[in-house]
């Protein structure tokens, strides 16, 4: 029998999760086994492509499981779609498929694919895939362009950023804090996973590195080298902190 040894970190972290598959059963299956190693994960299950691609448009999700065959749009023609609307950062994505694996590797992973998950599906499988994940997500990093050049770093040592200038941003990270990072804050927000939040219209937040919230303040706070910084929050934005921080 399998048991794996449940030692994610990053499972103290919401995750929005996205499934599409045209099967409902299949889909509750799958949710069902991904909840057993990320409890916190915030699912949404959609069951077509069609449907996946429109909410999309206007939403983030950090990883998706798409079924490859479904009536109207494949999922391979999903990850296509996506990658040609431009839309900024690509969901990290697991293909559910019932065909070898070796067909599409001969083929050529699509941008974003992490692997192919071969059916019937089971516990191993999706412990191995989410492992996957997490081992990804830690160590992914975005280049900043700063006035001496780009500075790398990883993702999630950004806590938050705000705009201070056209195409001029304050990034607020774990070891320093850039004051001159060259990016508009739309552009940078579109590359960065779904725990950067907006909170005003000059402002995006790294949600998972709020310290305290002051609801009937509207603000929140976050910690960089041991000093705390205030940023405000819209009133519809700060329901949506809170909504976010207490998602279950």
């Amino acid at each position: 029998m399998f048991a794996p040894n449940l030692n994610f970190n990053c499972c103290l972290l919401m995750h929005k999760i996205l499934i599409v598959d045209d099967e409902r059963p299949a889909r509750n299956l799958l949710a069902e086994l991904i909840t057993r190693y990320i409890p916190d994960a915030k699912i949404i299950q959609m069951e077509s492509a069609q449907d996946a691609l429109q909410y999309l448009q206007t939403k983030n999700v950090d990883l998706m499981f798409v079924d490859i065959e479904m009536p109207g749009m494949s999922g391979l023609q999903l990850l296509d779609q996506l990658q040609s609307a431009g839309l900024g950062k690509q969901p990290y994505t697991f293909i559910i498929t019932a065909f070898p694996k070796y067909e599409y590797v001969l083929g050529g992973f699509r941008s974003g694919i992490l692997d192919f998950i071969e059916k019937p599906l089971h516990n191993e499988k999706i412990f191995k895939a989410i492992h996957l994940y997490f081992n990804k997500i830690k160590t992914e990093t975005i280049e900043l362009k700063v006035s001496d050049g780009c500075r790398r770093m990883k993702v999630n040592s950004i806590l938050a950023i705000k705009a201070i200038g056209r195409k001029k941003l304050m990034v607020y990270t774990s070891d320093v804090i850039l004051p001159d990072v060259a990016h508009s804050l739309k552009e940078l927000q579109a590359l960065l996973p779904s725990n950067f939040i907006y909170i005003q219209r000059d402002s995006v937040i790294n949600i998972w590195e709020v310290k305290h919230y002051n609801l009937k303040m509207k603000e929140i706070n976050i910690v960089s080298q041991n000093k705390s910084y205030s940023f405000n929050v819209s009133r519809n934005n700060m329901i949506k902190v809170v909504a976010f921080l207490n998602d279950k």
